[in-house]
């Protein structure tokens, strides 16, 4: 016998039935294995060493044997493309899958490791709530009690608010209805007053008089007849009033969020201080309309001419009537951070011989509506006067009131204008101090009441142009600087005010949150578009268009006014076999021999219509079938000449041994085992089974039993009812883990913990949703400017979350529940390396992963959501702290 060499081929001779037969053989380096090489009818042994450069000896043989080649270890194919979502939105899972094929795991090679399904979470967006309205309210009071006037009722969009990105109510929430459209009276009118009189003393105060005619009209239509008497008395030579005005008289008059009201009658006194460098302001105002009074309680600046003319000197500073002599214009101009604006124009137009100063007030706007319970404090404020040229000064503030503890800011301009041969103050800036403001409203009296302490002095920085002006060293002065010319700071229109600026945008865009920035406003989202119920909204830059509404098979041309139908059998060729297109619509053919399901063409089976003679076999073809004369193997013809099967079970003509179970199939049979089992063979008894070979049959661990298995969840989880995967135990739930105050039960995947979600001080905890609410004690000025809310979120993740997967979406609300439309989120607080990030999203704070979730581990962040007015300004601040579990399983 020949050495056979490693790797080099050989032949070897044996023989059968007299014929000798050679076969090629080759040596392989097995690692001491004896192996045996199959080689068609005959077999080689070959024993051999561990150096593959050796010779290996070998033998003959007739036995048949198997070759044990090297191992080829399984590795995974591509993944296949994730199925569809579960849901829509609410969060829902999506699938794929790999197999062990590329290459299969061959000779004892090992096979893939991991998990052949992956899962991922998807569509996490809570679903829309679109809005509706609620119902209209009633018809307001008419603006005009004749000649035509106008009345309103609204509704509001909140039957259900929109969220989560549903769309907003269609059509205006306020509806105008003409009213009281009768002729008004004429009602008459005083003509010129005649020449006045002589005084009647030359100094101290004297009286003069005049007259006048009630005809310009003469009252017609029962119209009232001239107000007021024909004779009018005034006093005269007031030269001689030393000390500035000890008291204050005028009128008032204007509209007021849309209510005219008559002539309010002003009267104040203004006395020393016996407890503080200041003099006591007390006044009060009549007629006052009871719709109005409770919202003036706020409106401290109606007096200022009084408090500024009359406030105690400090030092060298000069108050109103020093500086003026009691004759001056001032405009004012009032904002409030919920967006209304009112404005005054005071004219003082010097004392009477009583020191008395005389006022005209006019004023037009709106201010926040108060109810009348509301209790309403002022806080104590200052003005800057500033010198802005001869006979000009700027004075500026901004201040707080409370509205049964919640503060609101606001802030007051003034510009007085007074004759500049009066000269100028003494400082460039002055400071005017008002304390210890009181208001109220007697709604039976329909009086308004007040009463302030004032001082001024020099300012801070006395002689420095504060920001937005510039020293003119003429006067000395100081002058507004322009910022608008000096390289605009606003995207489109800039305006500038004294002092500062601000920007604006042309129509259809509106100013961003920076104050600077315009941006497009979507009328179609918003619902400020006029576009009926027959048509669309498409919103365009700056403007929108109404386009025509196509269903289904339809599309819009491109100028929007017409539909055209969709060619769906040239577009997408949605059908198996024929398409034919139809108006809106298309339908699905089929060739002969087939039939239409759904858009499927499915071929018929004609063999289960009998279509062959009862001594052919029939079988089926793709379109069509055949008809067999001879009887398929394991059948036998009848005495009809139609074949039967044979069962090879019954008659006992098959080979099934031990604890096989032999199944009868048409034309032959099968030997099965029982579950649990798997067949060696025909005739070779039952093998178990090793159910846990099988790495994804269970979800965590497998236990294997004879002819079963069984699954096992790691603590903290439990078996579901499938036998196979594990759900997470919610211990908090079914344990009534109670933590304590202050202490919340977090569920995680596998366990739980009680962790700390204190309120900070001057929160309290709302028994319905949980959160921290802010609740300040009155003249809290920086817990007002606290959050309002803190709210704690608890998430849950299994293990191997891929990056950038969408987790939780956080939304801040106003104080009525109101999703706000102006919100910026940012991350403040959060542990070293996290694997999380925070982006802003359609008004919402959207936390996402930054890399896979492979480490178990807990995580806690802190949110802060900042929501702006329109102006840019901070209404409502949320705090979210943020916890986030990462558990040790992909489940």
């Amino acid at each position: 016998m020949d050495p056979i060499v490693m790797g080099q081929k050989h032949r070897c001779k044996f023989v059968m039935n007299d014929i000798v037969q050679v076969k090629e053989i080759q040596c392989l380096y097995l690692n001491k294995l004896t192996s045996i090489s199959y080689l068609g009818s005959m077999s080689v042994r070959i024993n051999v060493d561990n150096h593959p450069t050796q010779q290996c000896s070998g033998y003959c043989s007739n036995r048949a044997h198997m070759f044990f080649l090297h191992p080829v270890d399984g590795k995974w194919a591509t993944w296949t493309s994730w199925s569809s979502c579960s849901v829509s939105c609410g969060g829902g899972a999506r699938q794929r899958t790999r197999e062990c094929s590329d290459p299969v795991p061959q000779y004892g090679g090992s096979r893939c490791e991991g998990s052949d399904v992956q899962s991922d979470f998807c569509n996490n967006d809570p679903c829309p709530t679109h809005g509706n309205w609620s119902p209209w309210s009633g018809w307001g009071m008419c603006s005009r009690t004749c000649n035509g006037g106008q009345m309103r009722r609204y509704r509001t969009c909140d039957n259900p608010h929109p969220s989560n990105g549903g769309r907003a109510c269609g059509g205006p929430d306020s509806q105008i209805q003409r009213c009281n459209t009768d002729m008004c009276p004429v009602d008459g009118s005083w003509g010129n007053w005649h020449s006045w009189g002589q005084c009647s003393a030359s100094c101290g105060g004297g009286e003069k008089t005049r007259k006048r005619l009630c005809n310009n009209p003469v009252p017609s239509i029962s119209g009232r007849p001239c107000p007021g008497d024909a004779t009018q008395v005034s006093r005269c030579n007031m030269q001689v009033c030393p000390g500035g005005p000890q008291r204050a008289r005028g009128s008032v008059i204007g509209n007021i969020n849309d209510v005219e009201f008559g002539i309010a009658f002003l009267n104040a006194t203004v006395t020393d201080s016996p407890a503080s460098d200041t003099r006591i302001i007390h006044a009060k105002i009549t007629n006052v309309p009871r719709s109005l009074g409770p919202a003036m309680r706020k409106i401290v600046s109606i007096l200022n001419p009084i408090y500024w003319t009359a406030a105690k000197e400090i030092g060298e500073a000069v108050n109103g009537f020093t500086l003026t002599n009691a004759v001056f214009k001032r405009e004012t101009q009032v904002e409030f951070a919920t967006g209304e604006i009112l404005r005054m124009t005071h004219i003082a137009r010097g004392l009477d011989s009583d020191g008395a100063l005389l006022l005209d007030i006019v004023v037009s706007g709106y201010v926040l509506q108060l109810q009348s319970p509301a209790e309403v404090t002022v806080k104590d404020y200052t003005e800057d006067y500033i010198q802005t040229g001869p006979g000009q000064l700027y004075a500026y503030s901004t201040r707080l009131f409370t509205i049964d503890g919640v503060s609101v800011p606001y802030t007051w301009n003034h510009t007085v204008f007074y004759d500049d041969a009066q000269g100028r103050m003494p400082f460039l800036v002055e400071t005017l101090h008002a304390s210890s403001v009181e208001s109220d409203y007697n709604q039976l009296e329909e009086t308004l009441g007040f009463k302030i302490h004032a001082s001024i002095s020099k300012g801070d920085r006395s002689n420095q142009c504060p920001s937005g002006f510039a020293l003119d060293s003429i006067g000395p002065f100081c002058a507004d600087e322009d910022e608008c010319a000096a390289g605009s700071p606003c995207s489109q229109i800039c305006h500038n005010t004294v002092g500062t600026y601000y920007c604006s945008c042309p129509e259809g865009l509106t100013i961003a949150a920076d104050g600077k920035t315009c941006q497009d406003i979507d009328e179609c989202a918003l619902g400020g578009h006029t576009c009926h119920a027959g048509q669309d909204c498409d919103n365009t830059i700056g403007s929108y268009r109404c386009v025509v509404h196509c269903g289904i098979g339809f599309r819009r041309t491109s100028d929007g006014l017409s539909c055209q139908d969709i060619n769906e059998c040239q577009e997408s060729s949605p059908c198996h076999h024929r398409c034919f297109n139809a108006i809106g619509s298309f339908h699905c053919g089929c060739e002969p021999g087939y039939q239409l399901k759904g858009r499927k063409c499915i071929d018929v089976n004609e063999c289960r219509q009998n279509v062959c003679r009862p001594d052919q076999h029939c079988k089926n073809t793709r379109g069509g079938y055949k008809c067999i004369d001879l009887c398929p193997n394991g059948m036998t013809k009848a005495e009809n000449g139609t074949c039967i099967d044979i069962d090879e079970c019954k008659d006992g003509t098959h080979q099934c041994r031990y604890n096989q179970i032999c199944e009868n199939t048409r034309g032959s049979y099968r030997c099965v085992c029982p579950r649990g089992f798997r067949s060696q063979g025909v005739g070779r008894p039952c093998m178990d089974i090793d159910e846990c070979e099988n790495r994804d049959i269970c979800q965590h661990e497998c236990k294997n039993t004879f002819g079963s298995y069984h699954c096992i969840c790691p603590p903290g989880y439990q078996l579901m009812l499938n036998g196979k995967t594990c759900q997470d135990v919610d211990e908090c739930l079914e344990q009534s883990v109670r933590c304590g105050p202050n202490r919340m039960c977090f569920n995680m995947r596998g366990s739980y913990q009680c962790i700390d979600t204190p309120c900070p001080p001057n929160y309290q905890r709302d028994p319905v949703s949980g959160f921290c609410l802010k609740n300040c004690p009155p003249n809290d000025l920086e817990c007002a400017l606290s959050p309002y809310a803190l709210e704690y979120k608890l998430v849950s993740l299994p293990f191997g979350i891929a990056a950038n997967q969408d987790l939780i979406r956080l939304v801040a609300y106003t104080q009525d529940g109101v999703m706000h439309p102006r919100t910026t989120f940012l991350m403040v607080d959060e542990e070293q390396n996290v694997p999380f990030a925070l982006r802003d999203e359609n008004l919402k704070g959207v936390v996402y992963t930054t890399r896979p979730l492979r480490e178990p581990d807990t995580y806690r962040m802190r949110v802060r959501a900042a929501s702006y007015s329109a102006n840019g300004t901070i209404e409502y601040q949320t705090t979210f702290i943020v916890y986030i579990a990462v558990s040790a399983y992909p489940y």
